[in-house]
């Protein structure tokens, strides 16, 4: 191995640890389906030549900032058209369709920017309630916004009252904020760095809650910088090194020193899990 990718892995981590046993929680039901999927920018042509996520799995991207990770996550929500290749949610072929189409299909997103992607600065939590809440027609009632956002703040322990103007959050709050104004029964959910800025306390929550959308059968992707969270969350891990995307790995078969070896360039070795994971009796975790 190359001295600078034996440095990286030095400056990830300061020993190899096995991932925590636990149970997996694909079940039956397909989430997402990439089929010789490209995504790209100016400077990257990522190909992923298949992937098959299922209902109720945990999907971890590992890999160095600005190393694809978002790119792809912004093209199975809509966000971004991929330049080659199929992207299905649920079994219904989306490609190329504008992002109301994900969100009806049941896609959620989290960007990592909170402030200036997730919020819109300027309003308060009752407000974000209110442009969130499904409504027969235009009229927002005072009352029934300010009661909605009690429910949403006591639901999940936002520090804030109905009134609060996003940007005076804390991260954490912030965050809450963007999980309570997901719906509620999603097939799959998508995220940026959903820890990042946060305490411990505030990250622990934030799992707890994604874990509990997982068991009742949601489907999760997350980017993640921190190689703990996605060794202890994931079901299975992407790499993305100098432009390449790895197979599906299995967290069973990795430690954090060979994660950090990939995301320093060792695609190769990396043995892929099968590409459909065998369902499960009950999610669970």
């Amino acid at each position: 191995m190359p001295a600078g990718a034996d440095r990286l892995v030095a400056l990830m981590f300061g020993k190899a640890l096995a991932p925590p046993e636990r149970p997996p929680t694909a079940g039956d039901g397909v989430a997402l389906s990439l089929e010789d999927a490209g995504v790209g920018d100016h400077r990257l042509d990522l190909r992923v030549p298949r992937l098959i996520v299922r209902r109720g799995e945990v999907l971890g991207l590992a890999g160095l900032e600005g190393s694809g990770q978002r790119l792809l996550l912004r093209a199975c929500a809509g966000l971004l058209r991929p330049r080659r290749g199929l992207v299905a949610i649920g079994g219904a072929d989306l490609t190329g369709r504008p992002y109301p189409a994900f969100l009806r299909a049941g896609v959620g997103y989290l960007p990592a920017d909170r402030r200036r992607e997730g919020l819109i600065a300027g309003l308060s939590i009752a407000e974000h309630v209110a442009l969130r809440a499904p409504r027969p027609g235009f009229v927002l009632r005072a009352l029934e916004m300010r009661r909605a956002a009690e429910r949403a703040i006591d639901a999940f322990r936002i520090r804030g009252r109905p009134e609060t103007p996003v940007e005076l959050l804390s991260g954490g709050n912030q965050q809450r904020t963007q999980l309570a104004l997901l719906p509620a029964d999603l097939t799959l959910l998508l995220l940026e760095h959903p820890t990042r800025g946060l305490d411990i306390e505030s990250a622990r929550w934030v799992w707890e809650q994604l874990l509990a959308r997982c068991r009742a059968g949601t489907a999760l992707v997350f980017a993640s910088s921190e190689l703990d969270e996605l060794m202890r969350y994931s079901d299975r891990i992407l790499v993305f090194s100098g432009g390449r995307v790895s197979r599906p790995v299995s967290v069973a078969e990795l430690t954090l020193d060979r994660l950090g070896r990939m995301i320093g360039g060792e695609l190769d070795e990396a043995a892929p899990a099968p590409a459909e994971p065998a369902a499960t009796a009950g999610p669970g975790r």
